[in-house]
């Protein structure tokens, strides 16, 4: 059996299995209230419902592959998907009270979040016993490249891997000799292509997992589509150019959205505009020139979460963990970025969007360019609130492994793409961690850097 066709298998056996779980969550709560009659009354509904609870489990991202993940991220984003579910059940019965009532809806909510939360957690540490406590080898350039893999492992969640051995290239006449005592290899991205094949096709012979971490330019290759020139095999690759009816979907989603989310939020908005000059000195505001789509500079709006020309005494530095230039409210307003809520005005404005690369400073543009020539490509589209690698990384993320999302979203944008993040944004913003600024250890001086590449102070 195919990996592809196993995958979508296992899709397809776990929607089934959450379409029984909510019919039966239903059955139990109409026989709650209605013993005898109450099912027949409303089961032509229960299918619409269950394809909108589906539909809502996707955009929450919960078909994805969630092995190697968190327990507690996947019970989260059920808890959230089925808010946003029940809601839309209860708005349902409050337009059609005559067809079934809102306190069935929400009993079965309940039946329903039980179910599934049961059946996915099983499943989850089933997957654990499959795929977890993997003994791992890294493959490195260096030892130090090696460590710096190491504690990516470190700090996954925990029990799924277990290094025990780093080889560098140096020594890798070894390899082969640790592959029988490990069941992963990860090749670090700083050893040579030409060999990270090699080490690829031995250990396939072995029947070890491989891991690799790709390079910027084979994202290309994602969509790329197997042709035939003559008797040779070629791959096309198709251009990444935005339809014009996803440009219009866009603008429209993002306009409706910035205008609903401003009005609704405009007492916490105007609560902030008076309190953050009243808690430390300086305007309520924080303005900087960034720049957008196509290179075209822009003045970003933002809330000011530290003090006043906090980069006047530091130069262009990366926030801390612990930064003392942030400000006590700016410390809450960064934790649940609401700092972010004035940029809505710039999704107004056309400057951003909702969904998309976060915008950069010209200043940091132009070093990283240097560095990463593929990061021009992030200016294909339109900069957003938030985007990929904001519910995929971290703040502290490298410049590189955050490219990487930024990339995958310019290859592959899309109005349904869009809904997904901005879902999931919900996630991140009630989660702190992925707020957090760069841990400093102690007797450690920060240099002058931004996410992982060191920069010359901006004067």
């Amino acid at each position: 059996m195919s990996s592809h066709f196993s995958k979508r298998l296992e899709k397809i056996l776990l929607i089934g299995t959450d379409v029984f779980l909510l019919y039966i969550g239903y059955i139990l709560s109409l026989f709650l209230y209605y013993p005898l009659t109450g099912y027949e009354a409303t089961t032509n509904h229960t299918l619409m419902l269950i394809t909108l609870c589906i539909l809502t489990f996707y955009l929450f991202d919960l078909y994805a592959d969630w092995k190697r993940k968190s327990s507690s991220n996947l019970l989260f984003t059920i808890f959230l998907a089925m808010m946003v579910f029940t809601f839309s059940t209860c708005t349902f019965a409050f337009f059609l009270p005559d067809v079934i009532e809102a306190y069935v809806l929400l009993t079965a909510s309940f039946f329903q979040f039980f179910l599934i939360v049961t059946a996915r957690l099983s499943l989850w540490h089933v997957n654990k016993l499959r795929y977890g406590k993997k003994k791992v080898l890294i493959v490195s350039k260096s030892n130090m490249d090696g460590q710096k893999m190491a504690e990516k492992f470190h700090h996954h969640h925990k029990g799924w891997f277990h290094v025990t051995e780093i080889v560098t290239i140096q020594n890798k006449g070894s390899i082969k000799k640790y592959l029988t005592q490990n069941d992963v290899v990860i090749i670090s991205p700083e050893v040579s292509r030409s060999l990270q094949a090699t080490i690829t096709n031995l250990c396939m012979r072995h029947g070890k997992e491989v891991l690799i971490v790709p390079e910027l330019f084979e994202f290309v290759l994602m969509d790329a589509q197997m042709q035939q020139v003559d008797d040779m095999m070629v791959f096309s690759i198709p251009s990444n150019k935005v339809s014009g009816i996803h440009q219009i979907f866009k603008r429209s989603m993002d306009i409706v959205f910035s205008l609903t989310l401003l009005l609704l939020l405009s007492p916490v908005l105007l609560a902030l505009y008076v309190l953050i000059p009243l808690t430390s000195k300086g305007s309520a505001f924080f303005r900087q020139e960034r720049i957008g789509m196509n290179g075209k500079p822009f003045q970003i709006i933002k809330f000011r979460s530290m003090i006043e020309e906090a980069e006047k005494i530091t130069g262009p530095v990366l926030a801390l963990d612990k930064d003392p230039r942030i400000t006590s409210i700016g410390r809450v307003l960064r934790a649940i970025r609401l700092d972010e809520l004035p940029q809505l005005l710039n999704v107004l404005k056309g400057d951003m969007s909702l969904i998309g690369p976060r915008p950069e400073r010209s200043f940091f543009i132009n070093q990283f360019k240097k560095e990463i020539p593929e990061y021009v490509e992030r200016l294909a589209v339109k900069p957003g609130i938030t985007g990929l690698a904001q519910v995929n990384a971290y703040y502290s993320t490298t410049v590189q492994d955050k490219l990487r999302y930024d990339l995958i979203y310019v290859r592959n944008c899309s109005f349904i793409l869009d809904i997904k993040i901005l879902l999931q944004t919900i996630r991140v913003v009630l989660q702190r961690k992925q707020a957090m600024g760069v841990t400093v250890k102690a007797g450690v001086e920060p240099k002058a850097n931004y996410n992982g590449i060191t920069i010359a102070k901006h004067n």
